[in-house]
């Protein structure tokens, strides 16, 4: 045999080995998928214990992938977020407040001590989320302290809190969930109606803040819809813009007082 021959036959070889090779590697990876994060579908997620969503790995397509790891997270926007007013039991609530179950649900929603009168000790009634004394009434002075005299019945008293806002933010902060939700409670058991009014602190122009105080009292009166007040109830929105301070010094101490909406008993 010439060199020629036996220099073809060993690079024919080392072809085919490069070929079992390439074709080895090609196999075990599958066609080598999109690297992270594009993907195909959710195996090429799932090392990072995500989901294939329009061709992008994300926390979540839908809740069934934020419930399994807490029954209170929802999906939004592809990430798993804590629904508002959540609960797996009473300690999540805020004091005072149970939280309610719907049957087969592992999560329930907070509320008041009561939904209705049989959930309420005998010779009470419930109202607005509490038990109170079942009286009826002409005015306060039939009523035990702290009562009131509301529709002919000694319900407890409520005051509407206003609902503060961060900096150029119209959506509910967390930590307003709270007097927000007390607030609706009030609205719902009382004979009152409401108008909701909007504000701002200084900053700004005229028109960004008139603009910015309707859509922080449109988004509380959205939420008092959501939380079980009537419509008849909402009396409508107003915008003051930065108008009506409740502090004029100007640093952020007192510009966070004025960024707010008001619930204004009509």
């Amino acid at each position: 045999m010439h060199d020629s021959d036996s220099n073809t036959t060993v690079l024919r070889s080392l072809i085919a080995a490069a070929a079992i090779v390439v074709l080895s590697a090609l196999s075990a990876c599958g066609g080598c998928g999109p690297n992270y994060p594009d993907c195909k579908d959710d195996k090429n997620c799932a090392a990072h214990k995500e989901v294939c969503v329009d061709g992008k790995c994300k926390e979540c397509r839908d809740a069934s992938q934020c419930s399994a790891i807490d029954a209170c997270m929802g999906c939004q926007d592809n990430a798993c977020v804590r629904e508002p007013g959540c609960c797996k039991s009473d300690l999540d609530c805020p004091q005072g407040g149970k939280c309610w179950r719907t049957a087969g649900r592992a999560a329930g929603v907070c509320g008041g001590a009561c939904r209705e009168n049989s959930d309420c000790p005998s010779g009470t009634r419930c109202s607005s989320g509490s038990c109170v004394p079942d009286i009826t009434c002409s005015d306060d002075s039939f009523c035990p302290n702290g009562l009131k005299c509301i529709g002919g019945s000694c319900v407890a008293a409520c005051d509407l809190q206003p609902i503060y806002f961060d900096f150029n933010e119209y959506a509910i902060r967390l930590d307003q969930e709270t007097p927000l939700n007390a607030n609706a409670e009030c609205i719902k058991g009382a004979q009152f109606t409401v108008g909701v009014e909007g504000h701002c602190d200084e900053r700004g122009s005229d028109e960004y803040n008139l603009a910015l105080g309707q859509r922080r009292a449109a988004s509380v009166a959205r939420q008092y819809n959501t939380l079980g007040v009537e419509r008849t109830k909402l009396r409508g929105i107003l915008s003051y813009g930065e108008e009506r301070p409740v502090c004029q010094e100007s640093n952020e101490s007192c510009w966070r007082l004025n960024r707010r909406a008001e619930s204004i008993r009509k």
